[in-house]
Formats: C-alpha cells, sequence, structure tokens
C-alpha cells in the first residue's frame, strides 16, 4: 500500500529529474555551440601572423617596385646621352636643317631602340618576375585575411559570393535553355497543327 500510494511521487520526482538532466544537458550543448562559434586564441593568434604575412608582403612589393622603377629608368638616361652626343656631333651646316621634325625623329629611334634594349635584358625580366611574384604574394596574403576576418564575424567571403554568383550564372543558363526548347516546342506545335490546313487548300 505504501508503495501504491508513493508510486506517484516518485514517478513525478523520476520525471522532474528527467527533465532538468535534459535541461542541463540542453544548457552545456549550446555552451559548447556559444564556445566553439566564439573567436577561439588559436584564431585570434593566426590572425595575428597574418597581419605580420601581410605587411612583409606588402613590405617586400614596395621593394620590388622600387627595383623595377630603378630598371626601368635606365633606357631614358641611356637615350638623353646617345641623343645628347647626336647633337653635339651634329655639323653647323647641318645644324641648320635640323628641325623639330627630325630632333623628333631621331630622339624617337634611339629612344625605342634603348627601350626594347632594356625590356629584352635580364635584370628588367628578372624585376619584372620578381615585382609580379611579390604582387600575388600580397594578393594571396590579403585574401587569407579576408578569409580569417570573415570567419571570426560570421560574413560571407570572397569564395562565398563566387559560389552564389556560379549557381546564379548556371540557373540562369537552364531557365534561358528550358524556355527555348518550351517556345520551340510550341512553335513545333503550331506548324503541325497548321500544315493540314494548308495541304486541303
Amino acid at each position: 500500500m505504501w508503495f501504491n500510494s508513493m508510486m506517484p511521487f516518485l514517478t513525478t520526482r523520476a520525471a522532474d529529474s528527467s527533465l532538468f538532466a535534459v535541461a542541463q544537458c540542453g544548457e552545456i550543448s549550446k555552451t559548447i555551440k556559444r564556445m566553439a562559434e566564439a573567436p577561439r586564441l588559436a584564431d585570434m593568434w593566426n590572425l595575428d601572423r597574418q597581419v605580420y604575412a601581410l605587411m612583409a608582403a606588402s613590405m617586400d612589393v614596395g621593394q620590388r617596385m622600387a627595383a623595377y622603377h630603378a630598371i626601368a629608368s635606365l633606357p631614358w638616361s641611356k637615350a638623353y646621352e646617345r641623343y645628347s652626343a647626336t647633337l653635339a656631333d651634329t655639323k653647323e651646316g647641318d645644324a641648320k636643317d635640323f628641325g623639330w621634325r627630325k630632333a623628333f625623329k631621331a630622339w624617337s629611334a634611339i629612344a625605342n631602340e634603348e627601350l626594347i634594349s632594356n625590356k629584352r635584358s635580364k635584370d628588367f625580366l628578372a624585376a619584372q618576375r620578381d615585382l609580379l611574384r611579390a604582387g600575388l604574394n600580397l594578393r594571396t596574403c590579403q585574401q587569407q585575411m579576408t578569409d580569417s576576418v570573415a570567419k571570426l564575424f560570421g560574413v560571407p567571403n570572397q569564395k562565398d559570393f563566387d559560389e552564389l554568383t556560379r549557381q546564379i550564372t548556371e540557373l540562369r543558363r537552364e531557365l534561358r535553355a528550358s524556355l527555348r526548347a518550351q517556345r520551340d516546342a510550341a512553335e513545333g506545335a503550331g506548324g503541325v497543327a497548321t500544315q493540314p490546313g494548308r495541304d486541303e487548300s
């Protein structure tokens, strides 16, 4: 009798305990989820390293750009020296007929020769290659930095936008193909329906 009288009470207590345990498990899972979604120290440290890498890549681009400009400016000074020597070697009789058209023609010929020779040189090609590599490295560091910041704050990054653009483009292509097929089918059905009438006439 005691057991039968206490059974509802015990059942209620057990149910309450089970609900409390479920609630506690729910709270724990929510806490774990918040901790997983929150910025971690490892992520912040990775972000710091990416900031340093971005700064180093930016400085490298500046140095490569300076070296490229130094090599790219050499043909202009050489062309000026050669042009000055050409003017100095011009005789007095020829100097009277040496108008601005002939002067520009001589200058352009010398400048073109020096520019073409410089752009085919090993130093220029090496400087151009190093500048291109530094620029690509800077672009990669910028993209990594953007992806990390987007991940920390839960916002879409460039890859997400590219994927969305690709999906929209594919959907538009499929829609145009479907509309084209429907239009062709309707035109074909209309042509078949009018064909017997033409035969009767």
